[in-house]
């Protein structure tokens, strides 16, 4: 028995047309997972391979802290009103 044989014109149609989406849900899982690897490979290459989130004071100092907040906000790692708390405490204890 050849795999798919429904499709070349034997049967009624139905199990073609059901092993024709199998295979195109294969295809698509295969590119999902391959497009989230290149994904992950990517985010990590661009320096954002640690996922922890520090809550404790910033460890730069001055303008390097407000450029490091500015851009993590960009990035959405915290949300608007975390960032305004953040940026008014570096803006009343800047050392």
């Amino acid at each position: 028995m050849r795999p798919f044989q429904y499709m070349n014109g034997g049967g009624d149609g139905g199990d073609g047309i059901l092993a024709l989406i199998f295979l195109v849900l294969i295809i698509g899982a295969v590119i999902w997972v391959v497009m989230a690897l290149v994904r992950e490979r990517d985010y990590r290459h661009h320096g954002h391979d640690d996922k922890v989130v520090h809550n404790g004071p910033p460890v730069a100092k001055g303008s390097d802290a407000m450029r490091i907040l500015d851009e993590r906000f960009a990035r959405g790692e915290i949300d608007a009103d975390d960032y305004q708390h953040r940026r008014d405490l570096l803006r009343s204890n800047p050392e």
